[in-house]
């Protein structure tokens, strides 16, 4: 697939932050997910500080995806662990304090938009569309390349990690671009 604008496939004008590579990586280790040889060796070149293609996330995803039947619940876990980490071990502590707060960090200018760059038409967006505290409500917006059930994840351990909320659920079942965030 390329851009009509220039002849470079659109997978190569977005780039991914090396944190987020090697926070996918770090929690595919945390959790023993087995993805083989290829990806130890894959993740071994990994450095945090530098930007990657998207084709290099895609490389590192299907080194899990391919090595389980049912990805889903694995894809929810690996979410959760990516933002566990980075918030007990990363900048986390220091930039969001509250579950809710989270939302909105990741769904404004710091938090995905912080980890990708590229144009907007290949990048997505991942946007707050809803958000009802008083009922424990919010819908985000997803057109983001990435998998929507490790999206559903990086929203439940991101807003479960500062400690103050009980419950959160984030489903995507209806329409697979709308996550549906329910939290007490």
């Amino acid at each position: 697939m390329t851009d009509s604008e220039s002849s470079v496939p659109l997978s190569a004008q977005m780039q991914v932050h090396g944190a987020l590579m090697v926070g996918f990586a770090q929690a595919c280790v945390n959790l023993n997910i087995v993805a083989g040889r290829d990806a130890t060796n894959f993740i071994k070149e990994l450095q945090i500080n530098d930007w990657y293609p998207l084709t290099e996330w895609e490389r590192l995803q299907e080194l899990v995806v391919r090595s389980y039947g049912n990805v889903d619940p694995i894809m929810v876990k690996v979410g959760i662990a990516m933002m566990t980490g980075w918030y007990h071990f990363g900048p986390g502590k220091g930039i969001v304090r509250k579950g809710v707060s989270f939302l909105h960090f990741q769904t404004g200018s710091g938090g995905f938009a912080s980890v990708v760059r590229g144009p907007e038409r290949v990048v997505g967006s991942f946007e707050l569309e809803l958000f009802d505290k008083a009922n424990g409500r919010a819908v985000v917006h997803s057109t983001t390349p990435f998998n929507r059930k490790m999206e559903c994840g990086v929203l439940i351990g991101g807003m479960l990690a500062p400690g103050d909320i009980d419950y959160i659920d984030v489903r995507n079942d209806e329409d697979p671009n709308h996550l549906v965030v329910e939290f007490h």
